[in-house]
């Protein structure tokens, strides 16, 4: 069979030439259109694979958080016992009598005659450690003397009790207290009811075998 370049028909050859053209230009322009479309598709690919992102990582959820562990206990350092240092034990050393302060006093330093003065006996712990001592009833005194004459004390009518041992922190006070009734007494709880006269009186105290003497006060 004879390739016909030239065009053969009853219209014009330039009429068979445009339409040709026309043709060639349309079958051109769609090849065009398909290789930029393939280009384009290949250059997501590639930027995908680069940056390593996929549709579905972006969409992950969180994981679920950690349940605690209910059997897990808080440290028992962290949690302050009201309790500690306030009881004795077997490794609390007894106060010695050197690193105990002792003093006793009158609450004012002057009353009338016929008024029942508050005394006190402060105890302090002078060392460097925690301490026990017993300040129960028997093992702590107070006394009023005026001079070398004894007037009263609290063991008069109180001679005895339970121990009360307490542990004293460094630099801790503790303070008893009592009620001088301003009359004189006896060991035995004999004494009478006459008032104390006017003058200059001492409060002496004592805690175990530690006897200390103490401020003065003044009855008008």
């Amino acid at each position: 069979m004879a390739l016909h370049l030239r065009p053969v028909g009853p219209e014009p050859a330039q009429t068979y030439w445009v339409r040709r053209a026309v043709v060639a230009a349309a079958a051109l322009l769609v090849l065009v259109l398909l290789l930029q479309l393939l280009g384009r598709i290949g250059g997501d690919e590639d930027r995908l694979a680069q940056s390593g992102a996929t549709p579905s990582a972006s969409a992950a959820s969180p994981g679920p958080l950690p349940t605690p562990d209910p059997s897990a206990s808080a440290d028992p350092s962290a949690t302050a016992d009201p309790s500690a240092g306030a009881t004795p034990s077997a490794s609390t050393a007894a106060c010695a009598d050197d690193v105990l302060r002792v003093e006793p006093a009158a609450t004012d330093e002057s009353y009338a005659v016929g008024d029942q003065p508050r005394l006190e006996l402060r105890i302090t712990n002078t060392g460097a450690a925690p301490c026990s001592r017993d300040l129960g009833q028997a093992a702590v005194e107070l006394q009023v003397v005026s001079g070398d004459d004894r007037i009263w004390s609290s063991d008069d009518c109180a001679p005895g009790g339970e121990t009360d041992v307490v542990v004293l922190q460094p630099g801790a006070v503790e303070t008893s207290t009592v009620t001088w009734p301003g009359t004189r007494s006896l060991p035995g709880c004999q004494g009478d009811d006459e008032p104390s006269s006017a003058g200059t009186y001492r409060v002496n105290g004592r805690v175990g075998e530690l006897r200390e003497q103490g401020a003065s006060f003044v009855l008008r």
